[in-house]
C-alpha cells in the first residue's frame, strides 16, 4: 500500500469519525435546544402567572388597606362620641348630686342603691369602653404589621421577577450559542463533504494509471493535501473543544433547570403567604365589624341610660316637690286639711300643666318606667357573678 493510499484511507477513517462525531453533536444540540425552547417557555408563562397574581395581590391589599381606613375612622369617631356622651353624663350625674345636696333632702334607701347602680354602671361602661380602645389600638398594632409583611412580600417577589428576567436572558443566550454551533455543524459538514469528493476522485484516478500516481502524489502536494490534513486535525480539536464547551453548556442548561425549580418553589410559597394574608386581613375586618357592633351596642345603652336617669331625676324632683307643698299647706292654715278635698277638686281643672299636681299626674304615667330599676338592681346582683 502506497503511502497516498494510507493517507486516504486515514482520511476515510478520520472523515467517518467526525461525520460519527458530528452526527452525535447534532442529536444533542436539538435535543438541548428544543429542552431550553420548552423550559424558556414554561417560565414565561410561569412569569406572567406569577405577574398577574402579585398584581391581585396589590390590588387587594390596596382595597384592604383603603376598607381598614375607613373602618378605623368610623371605629374612632364612635369611641370619640361615646367618650362625648360619657363625660356629659358623667358631668350631669355630678350635678344632680350635688344639687340635691345642696337642697339638703336625704335620699331613700332606694334612691341610694339606685345611685350606686347607676354608678356601678357608669364604671362598668367605661371599663367597657378602655377595653375597646386597647383592642382598637392592638387591631391598629396587626394593620401595620400585616402592611409590612405585604411590603416585604412585594419586594420579595420583585426580586424574583427579576431573577427570572435573568434566567430567561441565559437561556436566550444559550439558545444563540446553539443555532451557532448548529451552523457550525453545518458548514463542517459541507466541508468533510467536499474532501470526501476529493478523496474519492483522488482515490479513482489512483487505479487508473501508476504514471498518473506519482504525478498526483506531486499534484497533492502542491494542491496542500498537507496543508488539509492539518486544517483537518485543528478541526478536529476545535470540535473536541466544542464537546468540551457542550459539556460545560449543558451543565449550565442543568443549572437552570435547578434555578427554574427554585423558582417554582419560591412562587408557591409566595401564593401560600398571600393566601394566609388574605385570610388575616379577612379576620382582621371581621374583629373591626364586631367592635364596631359593641361601640354601636354601648352607644345606644349610653342613650338608653341617659333617657332613664333623666326620666328617673324628674321624677324624684317632682316628689320632692310635692312633699315640700305636702309640708307648706298644713304649717300656713291648720284647718286646710278639713277643705284640701273640696278645693282640690275645685281647681284641679284650671291648674296649669307645670303645676305640682300635673307633675304628680306625669309622674304617674311615667311609672311604666321603673323596671329601668329593676333592671339596674339586676346588673348589681348579677355583676359579682361575672
Amino acid at each position: 500500500m502506497t503511502p497516498c493510499q494510507k493517507n486516504v484511507t486515514e482520511l476515510e477513517q478520520g472523515r467517518h469519525d467526525l461525520r460519527l462525531k458530528l452526527e452525535g453533536c447534532q442529536s444533542g444540540w436539538v435535543s438541548q435546544v428544543g429542552d431550553l425552547e420548552r423550559d424558556m417557555r414554561d417560565l414565561s408563562g410561569q412569569v406572567a402567572r406569577l405577574t398577574q397574581a402579585l398584581t391581585d395581590a396589590e390590588r387587594d391589599k390596596t382595597r384592604a388597606q383603603e376598607e381598614d381606613t375607613e373602618h378605623t375612622q368610623r371605629l374612632r369617631e364612635q369611641l370619640s362620641t361615646a367618650m362625648e356622651v360619657e363625660r356629659a353624663m358623667t358631668s350631669q350625674l355630678q350635678t344632680l348630686k350635688l344639687e340635691l345636696r345642696q337642697r339638703g333632702h336625704h335620699n331613700r334607701p332606694q334612691d341610694e342603691e339606685l345611685l350606686s347602680a347607676m354608678s356601678e354602671q357608669v364604671v362598668r361602661l367605661s371599663q367597657r369602653e378602655q377595653a375597646l380602645e386597647e383592642r382598637l389600638e392592638s387591631v391598629c398594632q396587626e394593620n401595620a404589621d400585616l402592611r409590612d409583611r405585604l411590603a416585604s412580600l412585594h419586594t420579595r417577589s420583585a426580586l424574583q421577577d427579576q431573577h427570572n428576567q435573568q434566567q430567561s436572558q441565559q437561556l436566550t443566550e444559550a439558545w444563540q450559542e446553539a443555532a451557532a454551533a448548529r451552523g457550525r455543524s453545518q458548514q463542517l459538514q459541507v466541508q468533510v463533504e467536499e474532501l470526501q469528493e476529493e478523496v474519492s476522485l483522488q482515490y479513482r484516478s489512483s487505479h487508473g494509471n501508476t504514471s498518473l500516481l506519482s504525478e498526483l502524489e506531486t499534484s497533492l502536494d502542491t494542491m496542500g493535501l498537507g496543508h488539509d490534513r492539518e486544517q483537518l486535525q485543528e478541526e478536529n480539536a476545535e470540535l473536541r473543544l466544542r464537546l468540551g464547551n457542550r459539556q460545560d453548556e449543558e451543565e449550565l442548561a442543568q443549572q437552570a433547570i435547578r434555578d427554574r425549580d427554585e423558582a417554582i418553589a419560591k412562587k408557591n410559597l409566595m401564593e401560600a403567604e398571600l393566601v394566609r394574608s388574605k385570610n388575616d386581613m379577612m379576620c382582621l375586618n371581621n374583629q373591626l365589624l364586631e367592635a364596631i357592633q359593641r361601640k354601636l351596642e354601648l352607644s345606644q345603652e349610653l342613650e338608653a341610660w341617659q333617657d332613664d336617669i333623666q326620666i328617673i331625676i324628674n321624677q324624684q324632683l317632682r316628689t320632692q316637690q310635692q312633699l315640700e307643698q305636702v309640708e307648706k299647706k298644713p304649717a300656713s292654715n291648720p284647718m286646710s286639711f278639713w277643705r284640701r278635698p273640696s278645693t282640690a277638686s275645685s281647681t284641679r281643672p284650671r291648674r296649669p300643666s307645670s303645676s305640682p299636681a300635673s307633675w304628680t299626674s306625669e309622674a304617674g304615667q311615667e311609672k311604666p318606667q321603673s323596671p329601668w330599676r329593676d333592671w339596674l338592681r339586676r346588673g348589681k346582683v348579677t355583676q359579682p357573678g361575672k
